[in-house]
């Protein structure tokens, strides 16, 4: 055997070994898989899923819905994330589904191993409106940025505005939704006179509590804001909404009164409301698709 040959079958061993390395990385931290279907013939062109397993040939995916086998043999390109400590690595490769095997709320795909992988750009979040009945619950309040952020609810005042499912006056909601921050929507009776006296560069507290399936499991999600842009919308009702990124986020456990704050980064986004998102965009797709 060539040495030629020896030195090409080591690059290619490295290759792999660093391939598997970045997909064992990303889902080790639950980074989801955005899978891009290219054959044109097929109407169902995205997918969200998440890494069960590498073998040496295939790779097993968790995909959050049912999928029919007719994606068998299809050619996908997959784009995921992968956090270094010399920060986020965006990756994609090409590959085929070799298998589908469906089921009513899961469907597992078995793609091909990639052969490499090319550095990819930095995936679009995807941006949704939440359905009324998803959400149960929005608290909004001014910070005060010379004041450090709340650690227990019982250094919460009252809000500046609110919103309980089912009141026949909405003050405020949400106008959409993504892992890296919020529109919030104000209706007004005047354009004249704003609902609420923030601008650009105005940082908010905020309270959503979400219903994340039809098991009525809920979610208490705190968020820290910054407010950066601020539009008037005058159709189909007028409102002032406010754009906002996530600084900030908590999840709080039933009956909890502690706030354990994570940072957020536009880069890495809010894993609980990433997961929010995917289920809504999926349910959504089907009602659409």
């Amino acid at each position: 055997m060539s040495r030629r040959h020896i030195q090409r079958q080591q690059q290619v061993a490295r290759r792999k070994a660093i391939i598997r390395q970045m997909l064992e990385t990303a889902q080790a931290q639950n980074e989801i898989f955005d899978i891009n279907i290219l054959d044109k013939a097929v109407s169902h062109k995205g997918l969200a899923a998440l890494l069960q397993n590498i073998s040496p040939t295939s790779l097993g995916m968790e995909v959050l819905n049912y999928i029919s086998r007719e994606l068998a043999g299809v050619t996908v390109e997959v784009y995921f994330r992968a956090s270094l400590p010399e920060g986020p690595a965006f990756y994609k490769f090409r590959s085929v589904i070799e298998s589908v095997e469906p089921r009513r709320k899961k469907s597992i795909l078995r793609l091909a191993s990639p052969e490499d992988l090319s550095t990819g750009q930095k995936r679009v979040f995807i941006r949704v409106k939440p359905p009324k009945d998803k959400v149960r619950v929005i608290g909004v309040w001014e910070l005060n940025s010379s004041k450090p952020i709340p650690r227990n609810t019982a250094e919460i005042s009252n809000p500046l505005l609110h919103y309980k499912r089912g009141m026949e006056i909405e003050p405020v909601q949400v106008e959409n939704i993504s892992a890296t921050g919020m529109a919030l929507r104000f209706p007004m009776e005047d354009l004249d006179i704003k609902p609420v006296d923030l601008d650009k560069g105005s940082q908010l507290l905020c309270l959503i509590i979400y219903q994340v399936n039809k098991e009525d499991r809920v979610v208490t999600f705190w968020c820290t804001c910054d407010v950066l842009n601020i539009r008037m919308q005058k159709d189909p009702v007028p409102a002032l909404v406010l754009g906002t990124e996530f600084s900030n986020w908590a999840v709080l456990e039933q009956g909890k009164a502690d706030i354990n704050w994570f940072h957020s980064t536009p880069k890495s986004g809010v894993s609980p409301i990433t997961q929010w998102v995917m289920h809504m965009d999926i349910q959504q797709r089907k009602l659409t698709g």
